[in-house]
């Protein structure tokens, strides 16, 4: 994910869009150094676990959040309910 600042994003505001929309990028926009908003293009279908990863390892995230990631993603394996096999 490409930073922008925040006074960069708002004085090319179309371009940037139009580099969301065409290009599939995406931007964190920043304030004095600190992001304070992403830009991403909409994605119509989900997410698949290759394409997590490659966004996840771009991701500059601080320690906090890091733990906090791995506290949610626990949470949500243990609120899965076990599959069943339909042809039983």
């Amino acid at each position: 994910m490409k930073t922008l600042e925040a006074t960069k994003a708002a004085a090319n505001f179309a371009r940037v869009l139009d580099a969301v929309r065409d290009k599939h990028e995406s931007f964190a926009i920043v304030k004095k150094g600190v992001a304070c908003a992403y830009l991403v293009p909409v994605v119509e279908r989900g997410t698949s676990s290759h394409e997590l990863a490659d966004d996840l390892a771009e991701a500059e995230l601080s320690n906090e959040d890091r733990r906090a990631w791995a506290g949610d993603i626990s949470k949500a394996r243990k609120a899965l309910k076990p599959l069943k096999n339909p042809w039983h």
